[in-house]
């Protein structure tokens, strides 16, 4: 066996051609992280292109299930093309199952067997891991991000796939403590679970030296999926209230989603256009410049298991606004923003405020220091192998 740990990670999603610049990029950041610390990476994806993105042309040309690979940064990169009518179910998360266990059939054949799996969600690379581990002798971790576990969404259906996904794991780790807490229902009492927080790259998310005149020009940002979870139609409701008579405020929105009509017809009832905007999605390297240009940070999550986006808010400088639903809390301290319980739109309207007043109470070169300290990517990697070597001290050596 390699002196070298070769590890192989199976992502649940990853950047492919209809999906978001900003989707599964952390998965290859970790990878990144892992080949600084003295591993051999793989990443493994099957790709969940919906029926709707599916013509004859390019189903020829580009989606039927062929199986490429790319080395990049030293990364063993093997896709699946292929197709998915609903991830979400039961059979769309055993049809993502098997493609995946063909991929990693591939993979081996070609770049040898991996000494450790590390799958990222339970449903459902978590559960093909597990099935990886009968046919090959393959140990695996788990590690979770799912917000439905937090939010008490796991039908019967899914729970029984989580526990066959945690049962066998060498270890299960969770981004969150709240998440760590909620997962024990469906572990053994002897599974070993673990906290692990996502991290950042502070090479593209630091401080700019901005210099805030709070009296003449104050920027608020948000960043997510526009979906209810999200709480943007509380966010733009509060800031509406918050600052109605002071023009010199603003909020910009970031991402894009189910939502973005409604939240634009509010924006306009409120009479807000111009102060509120809806930025859309935008490429990782201009969120990055965006956030440089604003000073405070706000995100109403219902629900949440870690939160990127204020860690990439946070490692600029800024304070943030969070709410105490399995993530933020993690995060957010007194010394850099404020927290309140989901959907208490008089404390949202009150924190928006005192953000603004209190402003000179922040510093914003100690907040971008903690996050660099505890959230940056070049901390991942060391981690990580902190886990591989504790649970698999046998495979890895």
């Amino acid at each position: 066996m390699e002196t070298t740990p070769h590890i192989l990670i199976l992502p649940m999603y990853y950047p492919e051609k209809d999906s978001s610049p900003h989707r599964g990029y952390m998965f290859y950041e970790q990878a990144r992280s892992l080949t600084s610390s003295g591993c051999k990476v793989g990443i493994a994806f099957t790709e969940q292109r919906p029926l709707k993105n599916i013509t004859l042309k390019s189903f020829f040309r580009e989606s039927h299930f062929q199986i490429s690979a790319e080395k990049t940064d030293q990364i063993i990169i093997c896709r699946m093309h292929a197709w998915n009518p609903k991830l979400s179910t039961h059979p769309g998360g055993l049809i993502w199952s098997l493609l995946t266990l063909l991929l990693v059939r591939r993979y081996i054949r070609r770049f040898g067997k991996p000494d450790l799996i590390h799958a990222h969600f339970g449903l459902w690379a978590g559960f093909a891991a597990s099935v990886i581990k009968k046919i090959y002798g393959i140990d695996y971790v788990v590690t979770e991000h799912a917000s439905s576990i937090n939010a008490g969404k796991i039908s019967n259906k899914q729970a029984t796939i989580l526990r066959k996904a945690y049962r066998n794991a060498a270890s299960v780790i969770c981004v969150g403590s709240k998440l760590a807490e909620n997962i024990r229902r469906y572990t053994t009492t002897d599974t070993p679970v673990s906290v692990i927080p996502n991290f950042v790259d502070t090479g593209i998310f630091q401080t700019s030296g901005r210099n805030t005149h709070k009296e003449k020009n104050f920027r608020f940002v948000s960043i997510g999926n526009l979906v209810p979870r999200k709480g943007f139609s509380d966010l733009i409701a509060g800031f509406a209230e918050a600052f109605s008579q002071m023009p010199h405020v603003c909020l910009w929105i970031i991402g894009d989603g189910e939502e973005a009509p409604l939240l634009q017809e509010q924006i306009a009832a409120l009479k807000m256009e111009g102060r509120i905007s809806l930025l859309g999605v935008l490429p990782r390297e201009e969120v990055a410049q965006r956030l440089a240009e604003c000073d405070a940070f706000v995100l109403p999550s219902y629900a949440e298991t870690f939160g990127i986006v204020f860690i990439e808010a946070m490692a600029t400088g800024m304070p943030a606004i969070g709410t105490v639903c399995g993530g933020p809390e993690d995060i957010i301290t007194p010394e850099n923003g404020y927290l309140l319980t989901p959907g208490d739109q008089e404390a949202l309207v009150k924190h928006l405020k005192n953000i603004y007043l209190n402003y000179h109470l922040f510093d914003r070169k100690k907040i971008s220091l903690h996050i660099r300290e505890n959230y940056d990517f070049r901390l991942a990697g060391h981690k990580l192998k902190e886990i591989y070597l504790k649970e698999c001290i046998r495979k890895i050596r």
